[in-house]
């Protein structure tokens, strides 16, 4: 679990200015990049393959799939 950092009230308005800025940026660029294993790669190759699509269209459609299942969780938590 992440250990909580003590900062001053300045410093934390600052830190989470910087953070609301880098967030905007990746709205902004729209790009995600992530490292997989080999195993992993064959089998999104594979399955691409399989289903005749381009594996980072494969790749997307199962991110919003279960982005859209995590946000209907999240709602119903509230």
């Amino acid at each position: 679990m992440a250990t909580r950092i003590k900062r001053s009230a300045e410093t934390q308005k600052r830190f989470e200015q910087g953070r609301a800025a880098a967030r905007q940026r990746v709205i902004e660029r729209g790009i995600i990049a992530f490292r997989a294993d080999p195993e992993m790669m064959n089998l999104l190759l594979e399955v691409a393959e399989h289903k005749r699509i381009p594996y980072g269209v494969l790749a997307r459609s199962w991110v919003i799939e279960n982005l859209r299942t995590e946000a209907k969780m999240l709602h119903h938590q509230t």
